[in-house]
């Protein structure tokens, strides 16, 4: 029986290209002014000496914004950066300058699930505050009282396996019990050899169908099955 959803943000909820035509650059934009003005806070210090530590050697302000600004590039899923882009993604979210598209079936069916008490979790490559953000500051409003919990990376990576075991021991739920949303397919592998259900988002502009892929491959959520 399923008593839980586990999901994806990216090409699943949202368009991918919101993060990489919106908020990236965005944060590219902003991360040299954003360093230089709160380089002496604790937390922005924190993100420069793990910058430094990742590149094995000691930098000036500018090397550690040029090297951030270069991981945008690169798209890096690293915790740094992830953390930095955070941040400034705070204000442009507080600001009103950015907000949130959501995927109307999306939308509409996880509100139907939580009303039915499903439990639902968020778990994305972006940081936990980054998904805080995204989901206070929609085009629907602040949602973010839909869901119980996020992840990120921090608890591992979405390709791992391990990774949608402790999940499941966090929220005391069994894998089997639990659906996982993605439109990533390694992502959609390592879930469902955890024990997981899935289903794979296939969303025009965001994915692409594959042939003979092993797990369901679907549209919208309106085609989740519980």
């Amino acid at each position: 029986m399923v008593k839980a959803f586990l999901i994806d943000i990216e090409g699943t909820v949202a368009p991918i290209s919101f993060v990489k035509d919106v908020l990236f650059p965005y944060s590219k934009e902003r991360m040299e002014r954003f360093v230089r003005e709160n380089r002496n806070k604790p937390e922005v210090q924190k993100v420069i000496e793990q910058v430094m530590e990742i590149e094995g050697r000691q930098m000036s302000p500018e090397e550690v914004v040029e090297t951030l600004k270069r991981w945008i590039d690169e798209d890096r899923k690293i915790a740094p950066l992830k953390d930095i882009q955070g941040y400034i993604w705070k204000e442009g979210f507080e600001s009103g300058q950015i907000k949130a598209p959501l995927y109307e079936d999306a939308y509409r069916k996880m509100k139907e699930w939580k009303k039915k008490g499903y439990r639902l979790f968020i778990y994305s490559s972006g940081s936990v505050q980054a998904q805080k953000l995204f989901f206070s500051h929609t085009e629907k409003g602040n949602i973010l009282d839909f869901f119980e919990g996020h992840f990120d990376t921090k608890i591992g990576g979405k390709k791992e396996t391990q990774s949608y075991k402790k999940i499941s021991e966090s929220i005391g739920i069994p894998t089997e019990e639990i659906v996982f949303l993605s439109d990533n397919p390694d992502e959609i592998k390592a879930a469902a050899e955890a024990g997981m259900k899935v289903y794979r988002l296939v969303r025009p502009g965001d994915a692409e169908y594959i042939e003979n892929f092993q797990y369901p491959q679907i549209k919208s959520f309106d085609e989740v099955k519980i």
